[in-house]
């Protein structure tokens, strides 16, 4: 089974219609699923305002259908996944739908992320700039470790 298709079945709350609609981009076309030990998320170049979140699952990663707010926060702020603080402009409020019946009837969760989803290199970064300051006094494995946790009870709280 091709990378596309299994990032497709993974997608835990929208429809196949939906998830055949997404446009993968390059780099996750290549990801080896069989391994992925990285939360891994971006933006749909075809529809900028949604996004998916792909977290390393026991068995198979899970992934979800995110949606972008339309302004991304103006102050400095920082992600509830990576925890990394950003400049203005850095960090955007992502809704998920609930799975299943709940999600059909508008029932979603939020959380503000990285505008960019790109928290699997933020949390690399070794020293802080201007622009992005990782959580200080850890080591990389340690935010790495940190943003799987949080992006996995994030992905949990939208498919209960």
């Amino acid at each position: 089974m091709t990378t596309d298709t299994r990032i497709r079945r993974a997608l835990a709350n929208c429809s196949k219609g939906e998830a055949a609609r997404l446009a993968l981009p390059p780099d996750v076309r290549d990801l080896d699923l069989d391994v992925l030990d990285d939360v891994v998320g971006f933006r749909d170049a075809k529809a900028p305002d949604r996004a998916v979140l792909l977290v390393p699952g026991a068995d198979e990663p899970v992934a979800i259908l995110l949606r972008a707010a339309s302004n991304a926060v103006g102050a400095t702020a920082m992600c509830a996944l990576c925890r990394t603080t950003h400049s203005a402009g850095g960090t955007t409020l992502f809704t998920a739908a609930r799975r299943g019946s709940r999600g059909r009837d508008g029932n979603t969760v939020g959380t503000y992320v990285c505008a960019d989803l790109g928290c699997r290199h933020h949390v690399c970064v070794e020293k802080a700039t201007a622009a992005l300051r990782p959580a200080p006094g850890m080591t990389v494995d340690e935010r790495r470790a940190g943003l799987r946790e949080r992006a996995a009870a994030f992905v949990g709280e939208v498919v209960r």
